[in-house]
């Protein structure tokens, strides 16, 4: 048998494997005779040293079937007119917008032209070619084929390079999670969507303890952790730093819930061992299931809402959330702030000190007010907004400015609050000393007393800055001794001057046994270590006359003088 009558001979349909040694060719035409010439015509034909794969379908139906299983042609000769005058036509929309396949050449072959329009066909279709079978010479098919690879060679290196820019886009480097994009992404093309959104606990100590190749190695162990724990769904993403996102299509709350709870026993009290190290994490969870819009926002404010909890930190998205009006609260004086910044109105008020042995004023606490519309306002309004805006740092910068300015031409001590923001400024020492050059004060007439959000013992930009700002000669002081992070491990690490005993431990400490055995455990301990003591919000002679007995140092309050624009 010679090499043409074995192209005669097959006339089923041939499926074969695509190989990268070969292109394969689809040939769709309902004249046996025409394939047999064609494979004869094209037996030789070599492109990038790679031959053809030839195979035949005789009608539109038996394209598609072909099609449907391997559509990785890299071009095809179609015939118009087959079973149908549109029979042509309807296997190129099949091509283009069923398979969506823009990649494959398309070269239309008809002996009767005048049942497709040459342009319309080829504009609307992207057809590579279009030919009478009359003019297809042997010759002309080589060209016609050679271009059609050619074509197909250059897109296919362009979608191969389009689809690996994709690939970045949606992928998140670290854990190979998807992004933040490939989210949003799904988030407009799904419905009745749920969403978890898990948040690392204080995960900027671990990065800034340790470095941020711990961090990303707790992150990809977290990201291994949630793959291996069967949670019902392929839909995981790392969106920023320590956030991840699991989505889920049709869920109930219960659903949701047990899976949050799931989360949380593999990840919480699991041991992370990385080098030397075996770390711990906890986290927030914040739930939200099938609002209509802002799906990832309301999980926020679930996660926001998840971290005032002691027990599980899990909460769900309603709008009934406490936490919605403190945000609200929150974006309503971010704007005054940012207002009241660029126009001058943030100012100082001045509280005085006194010495409880002989009550005269020793020192003054710098207090910062945020004027708007002629109202003067108290921290208590905006110090969330300005920790949440980012703007602590710049209101504690006007704030000693101010001071330094106030007490320039006297020998007054005075003190000013600084917040552990503050501390992660690695200019921050500098800039403090700079306004005490400017204005000829002595560092140790200042009091610097830490807020605090959360711990800075263990922080350590912080502890270089306080080291930093101990060498310049400032005095350290603790304020809200005795609540939250402020407490006696505290002490250990860090080289403090005084406490400031929080004044819900004081203001009652005349007819509460309890804070008054707060008090004398405070005094107890900072007596041993030599460290100052002062009480805030002494409001009356009742009080005063207890912690003077005491033994308390220093008195704040009413009782001696409210805040005040000026000195007294």
């Amino acid at each position: 048998m010679n090499d043409n009558e074995l192209i005669f001979a097959s006339e089923e349909p041939e499926y074969e494997i695509i190989s990268d040694t070969t292109w394969s060719v689809l040939i769709i035409d309902d004249d046996h005779e025409v394939h047999a010439v064609t494979k004869l015509a094209l037996h030789d034909f070599q492109f990038d040293n790679k031959k053809l794969n030839l195979v035949s379908a005789y009608n539109s139906n038996e394209a598609k079937e072909i099609l449907s299983q391997n559509n990785d042609f890299s071009f095809v000769l179609l015939d118009i007119v087959m079973e149908s005058n549109d029979a042509g036509i309807k296997v190129i929309e099949h091509i283009r917008n069923e398979l969506d396949n823009k990649l494959i050449r398309i070269i239309i072959r008809t002996g009767q032209p005048g049942y497709a329009p040459e342009e319309e066909i080829i504009n609307l279709y992207d057809i590579n070619d279009y030919k009478e079978k009359t003019e297809l010479t042997t010759t002309k098919l080589y060209t016609t084929a050679r271009t059609a690879l050619a074509q197909y060679k250059q897109l296919s290196e362009l979608q191969k390079k389009t689809d690996e820019l994709y690939h970045h886009l949606i992928t998140d480097p670290i854990t190979n999670l998807y992004s933040r994009e490939k989210l949003y992404q799904d988030l407009e093309k799904l419905d009745n969507v749920g969403l978890l959104l898990i948040d690392i606990d204080s995960f900027s100590t671990i990065n800034n303890a340790y470095g941020y190749t711990i961090g990303d190695s707790i992150l990809k162990k977290v990201a291994k952790i949630l793959n291996e724990s069967n949670l019902d769904t392929k839909l995981m993403y790392r969106i920023e730093s320590d956030n991840f996102v699991l989505l889920y299509q049709n869920k109930s709350d219960d659903f949701l819930l047990k899976t949050a709870l799931k989360i949380k026993n593999v990840l919480v009290n699991k041991e992370f061992n990385i080098d030397d190290l075996t770390l711990l994490i906890n986290i927030s969870i914040g739930i939200a299931n099938n609002p209509h819009n802002n799906l990832l926002q309301k999980a926020e404010i679930a996660v926001f809402a998840s971290r005032q909890k002691q027990d599980n930190k899990i909460e769900f998205y309603s709008e009934e959330l406490n936490t919605i009006k403190v945000i609200n609260n929150n974006l309503l004086w971010s704007k005054r702030l940012t207002k009241a910044i660029n126009s001058d109105n943030i100012i100082t008020y001045f509280q005085p000190i006194v010495e409880c042995k002989t009550q005269k004023i020793v020192k003054y606490e710098t207090l910062v007010r945020l004027v708007y519309e002629d109202e003067v306002y108290s921290p208590f309004h905006f110090l969330g907004a300005a920790r949440n805006a980012g703007l602590l740092t710049q209101i504690t910068k006007i704030v000693f400015e101010q001071a330094c300015k106030k007490f320039e031409n006297n020998d007054l001590d005075f003190s000013v609050n600084i917040t552990d923001h503050d501390l992660m400024n690695t200019d921050f020492a500098n800039m403090l000393m700079s306004y005490c050059e400017k204005y000829n004060i002595q560092t140790n007439r200042i009091s610097l007393e830490i807020l605090e959000e959360e711990s800075i013992s263990k922080n350590i930009q912080a502890l270089k800055n306080l080291t930093k700002l101990r060498e310049l000669g400032f005095l350290l002081s603790i304020d809200d001794f005795g609540v939250e992070y402020s407490n006696f491990s505290q002490l250990k690490y860090l080289d403090i001057d005084s406490v400031k005993i929080d004044g819900s431990f004081i203001k009652d400490i005349d007819t509460n046994k309890y804070s008054k055995y707060v008090a004398q455990s405070i005094l107890s301990y900072t007596s041993k270590i030599n460290v100052k003591t002062v009480a805030e919000f002494v409001h009356s002679k009742e009080v005063f006359e207890e912690i003077k007995e005491l033994g308390i140092d220093y008195a704040q309050g009413y009782y001696f003088g409210k805040p005040e624009s000026e000195l007294k």
